[in-house]
């Protein structure tokens, strides 16, 4: 448990360093956002397809895997782009700290009604009054932030 807390840090760090590295990406490259994304995920694409294939686990993907797979995994990396782009567009506005306090807030909203209605084949979890507490306390934490 100690060791997936201190990597959920670590990841939550990289994607705070995600953020401004594409700004620049996008800023560097005319301001196109679109070519930024293709290249951070051509980037990705070409990083994570050498550890598939350098340490054998190509043999995971197969036609029967992915046509039997439901439509919606798919969205997954489109709605990654999605995200880079608007960080791309909204943090030379507002700053890393305030918009990850956004995202993070957009983050557990979605959460929240996502384990309500089972979504995604996740097991439901039905929303509660505690939950909305800590809802409001992260709004209330991003209105803090945001005007700092």
């Amino acid at each position: 448990m100690l060791l997936a807390g201190i990597g959920a840090v670590i990841g939550g760090m990289l994607v705070a360093a995600q953020g401004p590295i594409y700004a620049k990406l996008s800023e560097e490259l005319n301001r196109d956002p679109l070519a930024a994304v293709f290249v951070a995920f051509l980037t990705a694409t070409v990083a994570t397809g050498l550890l598939v294939f350098g340490l054998g686990n190509w043999r995971s993907i197969s036609a029967s895997n992915l046509t039997s797979l439901p439509p919606w995994v798919w969205l997954g990396g489109l709605l990654g782009a999605c995200h880079v782009v608007i960080s791309m567009q909204a943090i030379p506005l507002t700053g890393v700290a305030a918009f990850l306090v956004l995202v993070i807030a957009g983050n557990l909203i979605g959460a929240a009604v996502y384990d309500h209605v089972g979504a995604f084949g996740l097991t439901a979890r039905p929303f509660s009054s505690t939950r909305l507490m800590g809802l409001v306390l992260v709004v209330v934490g991003v209105l803090v932030t945001v005007r700092a």
